[in-house]
């Protein structure tokens, strides 16, 4: 599942001004939230930047495993045990936060949270059409934004009722995802050379040479063409993960409505036990996720091809050990922010992360596109694409914000969401 970050303006919430529920100003952001989202926004491009370096996508679907290097392999393997999922998870809990953040503040100032999140996650799912077609077929915001509005039934929930959603949700999803992987892994496949099978790799090959024809012989014009078919088959297959995004919402809005963000100093007895379990049992768990490597769908579908039974126990962990790790993430990073003090870089990271998350497709398609570097590079040498990015919004999104309140594409999602032109420069 490509990711990408789940952006939320988690700081200390909204403000009640005359009733007027108005965005986070700079001074009530929580500093550490900023730094986890950007942990999370940073993390996310080591699994995005393989959707982003060539069309290993279609690969298991025209039945082709990509010869790889040594190097290549210990990368993919790291990414699949360490990252992939773990950050997306991160930002689902860190936008179900803000979410109960700003539901809260809403409440007190007399406003319906549901209306005003409603428009929030509207703008989310137009900004990830947007980005999918025109950037990167393997875009979050859509996803988010649609689940984000299922989050709307659940706004005005006790913390209690929300974790137990989240938990059931969690839980019965990767029940289901098992049983359903289950029944396909064993049940009987057609022989390789049925003519089924035979056109569905035609077709598949077909649009994998499309892709890599736009983006190494095209025009920006046939990337944004074989971006809308990539980002069609991308996205239809995560429509079906909603029930279990929204249960790591809803787990990251109890945290949020139990108002342990609201002084997460005092929590760090919390903090502690979430991580020694998170990262004690979410470690060796993930360690299955190792072999398929950060692309979980077509390197599952080769796993499962020789081994059917690796299926069910990938589908397992996928849906529950990633999420657990994630929160090990979250829980040792905040105690590591609160014992040193929150990064400044890495915090301005956070506060921009929306759009930080489009500075880093804008950045991988001139680099992939644009320099020609589109099915050349592999996993190892593509993580020196990653920190160059790492590095270059490091520097930018410290600068932006020493002239601004908030990132350019922030700025405009809040004048959209609350109706009203909000202040750009900084005080």
């Amino acid at each position: 599942m490509p990711e990408a970050g789940g952006v939320q303006d988690a700081g200390r919430g909204e403000a009640r001004r005359g009733g007027v529920v108005a965005p986070t100003s700079p001074a009530q952001r929580e500093p550490v939230l900023d730094v986890l989202r950007g942990v999370a926004l940073l993390g996310i491009l080591l699994i995005n930047i393989e959707y982003m370096r060539g069309s290993g996508f279609y690969a298991a679907f025209v039945g082709e495993a990509p010869a790889v290097s040594a190097a290549d392999e210990v990368v993919q393997f790291g990414m699949g045990w360490l990252a992939a999922g773990k950050f997306l998870s991160m930002f689902a809990i860190l936008f179900g936060i803000g979410a109960a953040i700003i539901a809260e503040r809403a409440v007190r100032a007399g406003r319906s949270p549901r209306r005003l999140l409603a428009r929030r996650y509207g703008i989310l799912v137009g900004l990830g059409l947007a980005h999918m077609v025109l950037l990167f077929p393997g875009d979050i915001l859509f996803l988010y934004g649609l689940t984000g509005l299922a989050l709307l039934a659940f706004v005005n929930v006790r913390a209690t009722t929300a974790l137990r959603w989240g938990t059931g949700l969690v839980v019965v999803m990767a029940l289901l995802w098992a049983a359903g992987t289950a029944l396909a892994a064993f049940a009987p496949q057609p022989p390789e050379d049925h003519p089924a099978v035979v056109e569905q790799q035609a077709f598949f090959a077909d649009l994998q040479a499309q892709a890599v024809a736009a983006y190494t012989e095209g025009s920006y014009l046939d990337v944004v063409a074989a971006n809308a078919v990539e980002s069609f088959l991308l996205q239809t297959g995560q429509l079906v993960m909603i029930p279990w995004v929204l249960g790591l919402f809803l787990l990251g809005f109890a945290v949020g409505r139990a108002g342990v963000v609201a002084d997460l100093a005092a929590h760090r007895r919390l903090l502690r036990r979430v991580a020694v379990w998170g990262l004690g049992l979410g470690l060796p768990v993930n360690l299955a996720l190792g072999p398929i490597g950060p692309l979980w769908g077509g390197a599952t579908l080769q796993q499962g091809a020789e081994n059917p039974g690796v299926l069910v126990v990938i589908a397992v962990v996928q849906l529950l050990g990633a999420p657990l790790l994630a929160s090990g993430y979250l829980a040792g990073t905040a105690l590591l922010a609160l014992r040193f003090g929150a990064p400044r870089r890495l915090a301005a990271v956070g506060r921009m992360a929306l759009s930080a998350y489009l500075a880093q497709s804008v950045i991988a398609l001139v680099v992939f596109a644009g320099f020609g570097l589109y099915e050349t590079l592999g996993s190892a040498w593509a993580l020196l694409v990653v920190v160059g990015i790492w590095a270059l919004l490091l520097i930018a999104c410290p600068l932006w914000l020493r002239r601004f309140r908030y990132g350019p594409v922030e700025w405009l999602w809040r004048t959209a969401t609350y109706g009203k032109r909000q202040p750009l420069r900084a005080d």
